[in-house]
């Protein structure tokens, strides 16, 4: 009789060149060498440019279990689910009809960022997978896996980790994307939560890798309010246009918060913060949905009543361009709102319209200002959006990664060298099992940090690449190294229009020394039937529903 094992396994994630397309499989084989359970947590995507690599976007492979734990509401992370139910569609049909689907286990915020995912690649509502929502805290069981989230820090509330039990007792802590650092929105990480769960023993410590070369701790949202202030002090006289990623939901509170600081100080009306781009409009939708209403959080923290609206609304067109303050998704320089302002191709803003109203004209100082930093790869795309601001006069402030900058706007949701240090010492402290560190959600140069790191913390670690198996037996664990390909299935749209998008699936394989990736083959899938008019992506109305309500608004 074979001794039992629990496994683990990078489908993405632990990449080889790019960062994203996470996904990690958890199983348990009994001793009859019978493969029994098995759930996935996280299913994300990894962008990548077009027009270089032929594909919209890279995916791992499609996993074994149909329970999959989503740890937030981040493409990296869930961006995959919607690809996996059309390459599946069939099958799931089939599983619907004996009672049974795929569930996707998740806070209400991820939920709803899934399901409007959904909806925009064209998943219909019945064939949505079954969603399982918990709250922080909150324990559940999932194919003999004992599995308990906690909060932790990052960009988008309500992010998780879990403590993951397996039926052979080996009990795995995955941080999923995290810093320590407070958060304004939910609850975040929580050191005695932490300690709490690793005092019941932890085996395996899974740790967020993408920003460990960073020095000291990750910086939280009031050292960027304190940035943004400064901003806003030097942009009194003209509108200002900003970018975040949509899902960026902190960003917004701090940006609510700075402008209504402001507005304390100088004892005026706040400026008017007008909100531009489909996936930030739905991000705002969410935060609703979930008690993350800014302007009713504002008004309770400082008595300011806050304008959000939408930059299509009358409000928006309506309010002295002085007043405005644009928050657009794009920060990267891909084709979304900023780069349609600056190519003039932007229905809802206009730089012309701008400097028309004020009666300055050229005179009129428009500032943009990238709320984010350049992401690795896209060092082409953010340069040359700067570059097509700064030729039509506008003031501009696009922070680097790279060296120091004169504003603190931008704070990465992901762990730094000593926020990595914190935990692990959290865990070895409280744990008293012999915890592993195995590095996860970064290239190779960033696991190999984490690695050092926790070795200097007086923990054991190894690196596991993807595709690599790593088994836990009851006395010892083994661990492949890695091959010297990695499999992924590339996406393309076919019809260019991701409003009408048309996909196809090759299976890639890519070599890990070149990064060089070569078809393999394609997967067939059942497409779905036209898509009904009145079934389309949720958006989010910023004008009110009652009537009297919208003649007041409108002043009339």
């Amino acid at each position: 009789m074979a001794e039992a094992f629990t496994s683990w396994k990078s489908a993405g994630g632990n990449n080889a060149d790019h960062i994203g397309g996470n996904g990690y499989e958890f199983s348990y084989t009994d001793e009859n060498g019978e493969r029994k359970n098995a759930l996935q947590v996280d299913y994300g995507s990894l962008f990548c440019k077009k027009e270089e690599t032929g594909y919209d976007a890279f995916i791992p492979t499609m996993p074994e279990s149909n329970d999959i734990l989503i740890t937030h509401g981040h493409a990296d992370h869930m961006g995959g689910l919607a690809h996996l139910m059309n390459l599946k569609r069939a099958e799931f049909e089939e599983k619907r009809a004996k009672g049974e689907n795929l569930t996707v286990h998740c806070t209400a915020f991820a939920e709803k960022l899934i399901k409007n995912s959904l909806l925009s690649t064209g998943i219909r509502k019945e064939e949505f997978p079954n969603f399982h929502v918990f709250k922080p805290d909150e324990a559940f069981e999932v194919n003999g896996f004992k599995v308990e989230p906690f909060s932790v820090s990052h960009s988008i509330p309500d992010a998780v980790g879990f403590v993951i039990e397996s039926p052979d007792g080996t009990r795995m802590m995955t941080t999923g994307d995290f810093k320590t650092a407070k958060v304004p929105l939910g609850q975040g990480f929580d050191d005695e939560k932490v300690a709490a769960l690793a005092s019941k023993g932890i085996d395996y410590l899974f740790i967020d890798s993408t920003s460990s070369t960073g020095k000291g701790e990750t910086i939280g949202e009031s050292e960027v309010k304190k940035g943004l202030r400064d901003i806003l002090r030097e942009s009194e006289n003209g509108p200002v246009i900003s970018g975040v990623i949509s899902s960026s939901c902190h960003r917004l509170h701090t940006v609510a918060t700075a402008l209504a600081e402001e507005a304390l100080e100088k004892g005026t009306e706040p400026r008017t913060m007008i909100l531009d781009g489909a996936s930030l409009i739905n991000a705002r939708r969410a935060m609703n949905a979930c008690g993350y209403k800014l302007e009713d959080i504002i008004r309770e923290q400082t008595g300011v009543e806050m304008k959000i609206v939408a930059a299509n609304s009358k409000t928006a067109q309506r309010t002295p361009p002085e007043n405005r303050f644009y928050i657009c998704t794009g920060t990267q320089g891909e084709d979304a709102s900023l780069l349609k302002i600056a190519e003039g191709r932007n229905k809802n803003i206009s730089l012309a319209e701008m400097r028309e109203t004020s009666g300055k004209g050229k005179d009129l100082p428009i500032y943009v200002y990238d709320l984010q930093s350049c992401i690795p790869g896209s060092e082409e795309t953010h340069k040359a959006l700067e570059e097509k601001f700064q030729a039509q006069g506008c003031v501009t402030y696009f922070p680097s990664r790279y060296k120091p900058n004169k504003y603190t706007i931008h704070a990465s949701g992901h762990a730094s060298s000593g926020d990595v240090a914190k935990i692990c010492k959290i865990v070895s402290a409280a744990s008293p099992r012999r915890t592993t560190v195995v590095p996860i959600h970064g290239d190779p140069a960033q696991r190999r940090n984490v690695m050092k790191i926790a070795q200097e913390t007086g923990l054991s670690a190894c690196i596991i690449p993807n595709m690599a198996e790593m088994r836990a037996f009851k006395k010892y664990a083994t661990w492949e190294s890695g091959g010297k390909t990695e499999e992924w299935i590339g996406v393309n749209d076919a019809n260019n229009d991701f409003r009408k998008p048309y996909f196809k699936y090759d299976r890639l394989e890519m070599n890990v020394e070149t990064k060089e990736r070569k078809k393999i083959g394609y997967y067939k899938y059942k497409h779905a039937p036209r898509k009904p008019k009145t079934e389309k992506a949720q958006t989010v109305s910023m004008m009110p529903t009652n009537l009297a309500a919208r003649r007041k608004m409108h002043g009339r």
